[in-house]
C-alpha cells in the first residue's frame, strides 16, 4: 500500500504540475523567452521533456499497481488470519508477473525488489500480530508453551509459502527475474530464522513437560525419577 500510495502522490503532483506547464500563462513566458532569446529557453525546455517523461512513467506505474490494490488491502487487514493471508500470494505473484510482462517502465529488478521486500514487510507484520512475542513467553512461564509451539509453527508455514510463491513465478517468467535471494528476503529470513529459534525453545519445553510426569520402575527407579525431574 506504502508504494502505491507513492505512485498515486506523484502521478497527482505531475499532472498537477505538467497542466500548470502547460496553461497559456506559461506559454507567454516561453514565447517572451524565445523571442528574446534568453539563454533560459533550452534548459527550461529540456525540463519540460522531463516531466513529460515522468508524469507518462508515474501515470503507467501507478495504473498497473492499482490492479494491486485490493490484493495488498487484503494482505494489510489485520482482522484476516494468517491462513486467509498465504491464500493470497499466488494472486498476488500471478499480478506482479503482468505487471512486468506489460508495464514499461515497471520491470526492472530495482522495481521488484522494493516491491517484494514491502510485501514481506506486511506479512512479517501480520506474523508478529498473530505470534505475539509476550503471550508466547508468558504461555512458557506458565508451563503451557504448546499454543504458542503451534502458532510459530503457522507462522513460518506462512513465510514459507510466500517464498515458494516466488520462486514458482520466477521460474514463469523465464528468468527473467535475475536478482539474489538475500536482496529479496533479507529480513523474512531473520524473521523466520528467530522464530525457529522460538519454536526449538517451546518444543524443548514440551518434551521436558512430558518427561516431568514419568516415573521409571526397578530397583533405582526412585532415584532415577528424581534425577530426571
Amino acid at each position: 500500500m506504502t508504494e502505491l500510495e507513492f505512485w498515486r502522490n506523484k502521478s497527482e503532483n505531475l499532472n498537477s504540475i505538467c497542466q500548470q506547464l502547460n496553461s497559456e500563462r506559461i506559454k507567454k513566458v516561453l514565447k517572451f523567452l524565445e523571442q528574446n532569446k534568453s539563454t533560459y529557453t533550452t534548459p527550461f525546455s529540456k525540463l519540460q521533456k522531463e516531466v513529460q517523461i515522468a508524469q507518462k512513467e508515474a501515470n503507467e506505474n501507478y495504473k498497473y499497481l492499482k490492479t494491486l490494490e485490493g490484493l495488498f488491502s487484503d494482505l494489510t487487514n489485520s482482522s484476516k488470519d494468517l491462513v486467509e493471508i498465504s491464500e493470497l500470494f499466488v494472486p498476488i505473484m500471478h499480478t506482479i508477473l503482468l505487471i512486468w510482462t506489460h508495464s514499461q517502465n515497471y520491470n526492472t529488478p530495482s522495481r521488484l525488489v522494493v516491491l517484494i521486500r514491502e510485501i514481506c514487510n506486511a506479512i512479517i507484520n501480520q506474523c508478529r500480530n498473530y505470534v505475539d512475542g509476550p503471550k508466547v513467553f508468558e504461555a512458557i512461564k506458565n508451563e503451557d508453551p504448546s499454543d504458542a509451539h503451534q502458532k510459530l509453527t503457522l507462522a513460518l508455514d506462512v513465510c514459507s509459502k510466500f517464498k515458494d510463491a516466488y520462486f514458482d513465478y520466477k521460474a514463469r517468467s523465464k528468468n527473467q527475474w535475475k536478482i539474489t535471494t538475500n536482496a529479496l528476503f533479507v529480513r523474512l529470513d531473520a524473521f523466520s530464522e528467530r522464530c525457529v529459534d522460538i519454536m526449538h525453545l517451546t518444543g524443548t519445553i514440551q518434551q521436558f513437560n512430558k518427561l516431568q510426569k514419568i516415573e521409571i520402575g526397578n530397583t533405582k527407579g526412585l532415584t532415577m525419577t528424581s534425577s530426571l525431574q
